[in-house]
């Protein structure tokens, strides 16, 4: 297995990351029960990757940042995002204005950073008043049971570096920057995700994590 930063891994992953995995399963899951509807929003993803769940969005105005220009180029070439602004930055200084977005997503991808301070700030800065922020991120407990953030390239395994960040870690660094804690959920491995571990003829993995914490999610309200 090869360790590599993110932008790196990123690079190499982009021709193939739009496959869905146990925990992009989980996660999509986990971020449609928090809400609100991105429908007739002003939407950001803050580390959108190519974009993907940004398409079919239905809201008014959609906008994603990545670091990577190879994710985001896959995503420039989906027809489904030609309505989508997709714009390279950095999480910890968004290339955005001021209280420009109602809803704000931040979806595995603040635990690439191993501190959270400036990434929040940003996600509290873009945020309009009220707004609602979303941020999820690979569990601790999950990081500590020995799953990392893999994937397979060219008969390769990929590491994407990762820094496991506690729940109230990352909602002190919230209230720092000014977001209320709304709502707090994580996903487990389960029955849903079994086929994942079934295709990649890991069966027996499955068995000894299921119940297993593997998302953590978070909803905050940006203060006034």
């Amino acid at each position: 297995m090869t360790l590599l930063a993110p932008r790196e891994a990123y690079r190499r992953w982009a021709p193939v990351y739009e496959a869905e995995n146990a925990i992009t399963h989980l996660e999509q899951a986990e971020v449609a029960a928090l809400g609100p509807s991105p429908v007739g929003r002003h939407l950001l993803d803050a580390g959108c990757g190519t974009g993907r769940r940004l398409a079919w969005s239905g809201a008014a105005r959609a906008t994603g940042v990545d670091l990577s220009p190879e994710m985001l180029a896959q995503g420039r070439g989906n027809p489904a995002l030609t309505e989508v602004e997709l714009i390279e930055g950095d999480l910890r200084a968004l290339p955005l204005p001021d209280r420009a977005f109602d809803l704000v997503w931040c979806r595995l991808a603040i635990g690439h950073l191993a501190e959270l301070e400036a990434a929040y700030a940003e996600l509290a800065r873009v945020a309009a008043p009220g707004a609602t922020v979303i941020v999820t991120d690979f569990h601790v407990a999950a990081h500590a049971a020995g799953h990392r953030r893999t994937f397979r390239v060219d008969g390769e395994i990929i590491e994407v570096a990762h820094f496991p960040h506690p729940a109230e870690t990352q909602v002190e660094a919230a209230r720092c920057a000014g977001l209320t804690p709304r709502a707090r959920s994580q996903a487990v491995i389960g029955p849903e995700v079994r086929r994942y571990y079934e295709a990649a003829g890991r069966l027996a993995l499955y068995r000894e994590h299921c119940g297993l914490p593997a998302v953590l999610a978070l909803a905050f309200t940006r203060d006034g």
